[in-house]
């Protein structure tokens, strides 16, 4: 690094501009913030470069923004740097506009057009405006001293680029209070498994849950499922059962009716079949003889203990009422053996509850934040670290920095209205995704329309977010099964974009309206078609309701894997989308390169594409997925038809030796996947040596390689015939 002169490193960032270094004998300028120098302009040696100096006041109203400003009376070539830790991202700096994809991305990767590095450690956003400009790699530069730099170049005039620095993005500039990712960040893992709610709702038992957990361990756990989590129903009623009891030997008292085994058979269950067990909590305390047992842990009014709208007796979150009744209850579920935790119903904790004591005067604003985040600290030094924690329905700013997930919609099911919520908010809330929590949609029902099934999982696969199931296993025909393998692992991807969640669409789709979130606390909700009319109404208004694509409807993911470097373009009709020709740019590929386009559930090659893709019609909750490479020079994998990724979860390693294509694979023992691989004019491809699989191939437009595995990893090679 250099840094000729800089102050220490300090662990919580400031709040404060970076200082500016000159040296025109070198034609280097610097900027440093908390010791670092995080951008470096090199010109030629004594150009006379135009720029803006170190603090000069708060750009518009938000404080300590930084723009800073640089041009040249002589052109010349600029090359900037941009330095940052370790996990890095290269994200737009707004949001998803104008018939533009929605972003998806990994750490490192360098995305065509996308103008913006964020460091998500240190929580500082970089991003630069004004002049033509180009990367010099595909990827961040790793360098020895464990951080990782961006490298552009652009053509310096008198027309400035000008760069923004602004510290504290998401804690100050977005308003996320709590995200100080220098002492936690969310649990970055990929997330699948099951949940009991809207397969049975409160009529689950340990029978059912033993009978689930094998079929997982049979049917979905070879494609990476690995939790079953039981929902409301398996609690003694009410809670706590009895009244002297604190609310944490409350929940430990399972209804002995459907578990007479208590906690011990739900975790064996899961154990037994090679599932992670995870857990159901909430918020609520219903047993109306708790206040007077327990004076002291609830709100009172007027002589009365409070309620709220949507929730019974309020916990008053004090430390004392935490150390008795909270976290003991989550280090009790850990000592379970638990290994993910959801609490439920606390935004009515917070808005019908809290939020009323401040109504009443009974509370600051500040003292409600400051009990809720407590409630929510309470829950995570119970259950460690180390454990799976999901807010649920929780996207509130408390949470951030204690719970790993957030569910960021109301309560899913197999309706359009369902679904739609799911497409639409996972779009919406896309800027926070493994930045601030992970998105939880909440579980999907695969009992809905396969096209419906197809879209949501196809989304929540690729962004990466929770991938939870909540049907029976008679739901789970051939054709569901075969959706939910081509889309098991969920992925790693993070947002590729940020900026202020939009609030000129509706939020939830009109869920409250339809009423459709609880129909019944006892019976499941079933699937209902929808008709053109009722789904435009479900859409409601927005300002980009015209388009070819409206938000939501189009998404572009980088893929980094095994060398190699693609996109994957979904387009999901939220509303149906008309056929037309799409522009390249608008998925962050470049214009002027050629690409191999590859539609995953047609599993057809669409060819070479440039400059623009052509896109087919798609009725309502259809959903396509085309895969990018930037046309190479050898024989390459393109696609597959194991995974919607094409395929960022089967190849283990990909390398072209001049002479030969080697890959190490891993699939499930005896299924079999078909790998297209494009070769250049001129080549053709024969079988070499297999160890661990038999293959065949098959030539047409590209040259495929049926694979099917005798052991869970193979080795193919394919030589030059």
């Amino acid at each position: 690094m250099n840094n000729e002169r800089f102050h220490p490193i300090i662990e919580e960032p400031p709040l404060a501009h970076a200082l500016h270094h000159w040296d025109q004998d070198r034609g280097l300028l610097t900027y440093e913030y908390n010791g670092v120098n995080v951008i470096e302009v090199q010109v030629p040696a004594g150009t006379d470069l135009g720029f803006r100096h170190g603090s000069d006041g708060s750009m518009q109203s938000i404080q300590y923004i930084q723009q800073l400003y640089l041009a040249s009376e002589t052109p010349c070539t600029a090359r900037i740097t941009l330095r940052g830790h370790a996990g890095a991202l290269n994200l737009r700096p707004h949001r998803a506009r104008g018939e533009q994809a929605v972003l998806g991305t990994q750490p490192g990767v360098l995305s065509w057009g996308v103008n913006g590095f964020y460091d998500t450690e240190w929580d500082l956003l970089l991003d630069w405006h004004g002049l033509p400009w180009r990367w010099t790699a595909q990827a961040m530069e790793e360098q020895p001293d464990g951080w990782v730099a961006a490298v552009f170049e652009a053509e310096l005039t008198m027309q400035a680029l000008y760069l923004n620095l602004r510290p504290r993005y998401y804690g100050s500039y977005l308003g996320y209070r709590f995200h100080r990712p220098w002492l936690r960040r969310p649990n970055q893992k990929a997330v699948a498994g099951w949940c009991s709610w809207e397969a049975y709702r409160r009529d689950i038992d340990i029978g059912k849950v033993r009978a689930v957990a094998d079929f997982l361990s049979k049917h979905l756990s070879p494609y990476g499922l690995e939790y079953l989590q039981v929902d409301d129903g398996y609690q003694a009623m009410p809670l706590p059962v009895k009244a002297e009891m604190t609310m944490a030997q409350g929940w430990m008292c399972c209804d002995s009716e459907k578990f007479p085994g208590g906690h011990e058979s739900i975790v064996s269950a899961a154990a037994e079949k090679g599932l992670a067990p995870a857990i159901w909590v909430n918020a609520n305390i219903t047993n109306p003889d708790f206040p007077t047992a327990h004076p002291d842990a609830v709100i009172w009014h007027d002589g009365e203990p409070l309620t709220g709208e949507w929730i019974d007796f309020l916990y008053n979150c004090t430390p004392e009422t935490l150390a008795a009744h909270v976290e003991p209850l989550f280090a009790a579920l850990r000592e379970k053996g638990y290994r993910y935790i959801k609490i439920d119903a606390i935004r009515h904790l917070l808005f019908d509850g809290l939020h009323e004591c401040v109504r009443l005067g009974l509370m600051t604003n500040e003292d409600a934040s400051a009990r809720f985040r407590a409630f929510m600290e309470a829950g995570r030094r119970g259950m460690g670290e180390d454990m799976y924690y999901l807010a649920s329905w929780g996207e509130m700013h408390e949470v951030v920095g204690v719970a790993d997930a957030c569910r960021i919609s109301m309560d899913a099911n197999p309706t359009w209205a369902g679904v739609r919520m799911q497409l639409f908010e996972s779009a919406r809330w896309f800027h926070a995704h493994r930045v601030l929590f992970l998105n939880d949609p909440d579980h999907v029902c695969v009992r809905t329309k396969p096209e419906w099934a197809r879209s949501v999982l196809s989304l929540i696969s690729l962004s990466g977010e929770l991938y939870m199931l909540s049907d029976t296993a008679e739901a789970y025909t051939a054709e569901k099964l075969d959706i939910l393998r081509r889309t098991l692992p969920p992925l790693t991807t993070s947002t590729g974009e940020t900026g202020p969640l939009n609030l000129e669409y509706p939020a939830y789709t009109w869920t409250k309206l339809h009423g459709f979130a609880v129909q019944s606390h006892e019976t499941p909700v079933e699937m209902e078609d929808v008709s053109a009319q009722e789904a435009a109404n479900i859409a409601g208004w927005a300002p980009d309701r015209d388009n070819l694509h409206p938000f939501s409807s189009l998404w572009s993911f980088a893929m980094v894997h095994h060398g190699m470097n693609w996109r994957v373009m979904l387009r999901v009709a939220t509303t149906p989308l008309a056929s037309g020709r799409l522009p390249l740019e608008r998925l962050a590929l470049d214009p002027d390169k050629t690409y191999l386009a590859y539609d995953f559930w047609a599993q057809e090659f669409l060819g070479e594409v440039s400059g623009t893709v052509d896109c087919p019609p798609l009725a309502l909750g259809c959903c396509q997925a085309v895969a990018f490479h930037q046309r190479p020079d050898h024989p390459a994998v393109i696609a597959s038809d194991r995974h919607v990724s094409m395929d960022a979860v089967s190849i283990l390693s990909h390398l072209w030796d001049g002479k030969a294509l080697r890959l190490r694979l891993t699939g499930p023992v005896g299924e079999t996947f078909r790998y297209h691989i494009w070769t250049p004019g001129g080549m053709s491809l024969a079988l070499g040596e297999q160890r661990g699989c038999t293959a065949a191939l098959e030539q047409g437009a590209l040259t495929t390689a049926v694979v099917t595995f005798e052991n869970k990893e193979a080795d193919l090679c394919l030589t030059l015939a």
